[in-house]
């Protein structure tokens, strides 16, 4: 059990699978809070009907919005020392939560990815493609190996999600950006390997033509812009005060 860690799980809309990612989630992490990122649908009733805490959100912020949402709470509402992020659509494995935050707790590192290639097969098409474009990119600009930028399961300490509050923190899709202005700002960062299993609802946030074309444009902005940056260590201290 893990009743250290708050896991923090975004969901917009999942009234279909989110009774059973808790049921599962549940029993390895008794502390979970559902970001109810305005739903339209039963997400928050059923949320609660499983046994999680629920912070719903008037309206709809995007993914990291509501991840956001879900870390101010974690840092302004409550003590734990280590949080996770976790998908509401059933595609992470609650097995894989203590190896995530193991280094966490034996302080080796301060944000650890859960990868999906960092011992599996990367795939085909353009979304493989995709993850593996800016795992490179990330990669390079770290001058360290990343092999999953854009994994939704991270696990992370209190000081990194107060950085996560600042204005810097992507409200739509945090991915290989963040991994790139945390390592800039001195956090240390690890990857584990983690298990992903098919969506039970088939959905995908990248679905469509022209959401993967304006992920791919803002990621390179982003990327480009943070790595560029001169005053992140700043604002990692600043982050600190303002918490």
């Amino acid at each position: 059990m893990m009743d250290d860690v708050l896991v923090i799980v975004p969901a917009f809309n999942e009234a279909e699978v989110i009774g059973r990612t808790l049921a599962e989630l549940l029993l390895v992490a008794p502390r979970v809070l559902v970001v109810d990122d305005g739903s339209s649908d039963a997400t928050a009733q059923r949320a609660r009907a499983a046994g999680a805490q629920v912070l719903r959100l008037a309206t709809n912020l995007n993914y990291g919005g509501a991840l956001q949402a879900g870390f101010r709470y974690a840092v302004r509402r409550t003590d734990f020392r280590y949080l996770v992020a976790f998908d509401a659509d059933g595609q992470h494995d609650p097995a894989d939560l203590a190896e995530l935050v193991a280094p966490l707790k034996r302080n080796e590192a301060d944000y650890v990815i859960g990868s999906r290639y960092l011992e599996g097969p990367r795939g085909r098409g353009a979304r493989a493609a995709g993850n593996r474009l800016f795992a490179a990119a990330a990669s390079l600009a770290l001058g360290a190996r990343i092999t999953d930028a854009t994994s939704g399961l991270i696990g992370l300490t209190r000081e990194v999600a107060e950085v996560f509050l600042l204005e810097l923190f992507p409200q739509d899709y945090p991915d290989a950006d963040v991994i790139v202005m945390l390592r800039r700002m001195g956090f240390r960062l690890r990857e584990i390997p983690v298990t992903m299993r098919p969506s039970p609802s088939g959905r995908s946030m990248h679905s469509g033509i022209l959401r993967p074309l304006y992920y791919i444009a803002k990621m390179t902005v982003s990327m480009i812009h943070l790595a560029t940056r001169s005053d992140l260590r700043a604002k990692r201290k600043e982050a600190k005060i303002a918490a």
